[in-house]
């Protein structure tokens, strides 16, 4: 895990110029960050935080947004964090959304479970909630997370494995999902702007496309730091979608876009 997020509680608190590095370390590792992730793994008040971003900004290192920042904006559109970046953000909030989509699912279904992080997290709930379905995927890892679980019959895509992830892309992906039905798809997205789910890479996007294509009921997994600018390959309209799951900390013009589309929108919050 980075070392950025084993910043002890009782550490020597960081200059300003340290911290400062940190941030654009933190950026350079995931691309874009929210002030509440920031606040987590540096372990300071949120208007410090805003300074600094504030700062970087005018010294021309980031990009400011709402509620964090992001790599400038041409080395943003592609920017691909590695996997096991993307599992150190914010993993409370996708471990409720990835129950919240076990929690939908009825026994006897066939469900595609895309790649990524979050639904990786829907797919541990699945495995411990031990539901009789048909799982597809193309995601070595979330296929063997399914595994886990006896009464999950699991199928793997054909397909290429793309360099430093467990994710399965290319031809015979594409082929295999044109010759299947599912009833439930559950995937992921790098950046949901403006009603438009995005991605940074085509032939990750050409997979999401051709999965939605073979399922019923499409639902998008996506934590709140993932509303943010637009990246490089568009995906599909949110129109497109049965339902959205994601978190309480997404913002609310984005929330009204999705519920003005008539598109399921589902918060996952922890139960009282």
């Amino acid at each position: 895990m980075s070392a950025l997020l084993n910043v002890p509680l009782t550490a020597t608190p960081l200059l300003p110029a340290q911290r400062r590095q940190r941030i654009v370390d933190f950026l350079h590792r995931h691309g874009a960050v929210t002030l509440q992730q920031l606040a987590s793994a540096l372990h300071v008040s949120l208007s410090t935080l805003r300074r600094d971003l504030d700062g970087l900004s005018d010294e021309g290192l980031v990009d400011r947004t709402h509620g964090g920042a992001l790599l400038r904006h041409q080395q943003y559109s592609t920017f691909e964090p590695e996997f096991s970046a993307a599992l150190e953000l914010s993993p409370h909030e996708k471990s409720l959304i990835g129950m919240a989509a076990a929690n939908s699912l009825m026994p006897g279904q066939c469900v595609i479970f895309d790649s990524g992080s979050t639904v990786q997290e829907a797919a541990r709930a699945v495995a411990a909630r031990n539901i009789e379905i048909l799982a597809v995927t193309n995601d070595i890892q979330i296929a063997q997370i399914l595994g886990l679980s006896p009464a999950v019959r699991v199928h793997v895509f054909g397909g290429q494995l793309r360099a430093g992830s467990n994710t399965l892309v290319g031809d015979e992906v594409l082929a295999s999902a044109r010759s299947i039905r599912a009833d439930v798809l559950l995937f992921g997205a790098h950046a949901v702007t403006e009603g438009v789910v995005s991605e940074t890479s085509s032939d990750v996007a050409a997979v999401k496309r051709a999965l939605m294509q073979s399922a019923t009921s499409r639902r998008l997994l996506i934590d709140s730091s993932k509303f943010r600018p637009r990246v490089f390959m568009s995906v599909c309209e949110v129109t497109e979608l049965e339902e959205i799951i994601t978190d309480d900390g997404a913002p609310q013009d984005e929330i009204e876009r999705i519920r003005g589309a008539g598109v399921k929108l589902t918060i996952a919050r922890r139960a009282s």
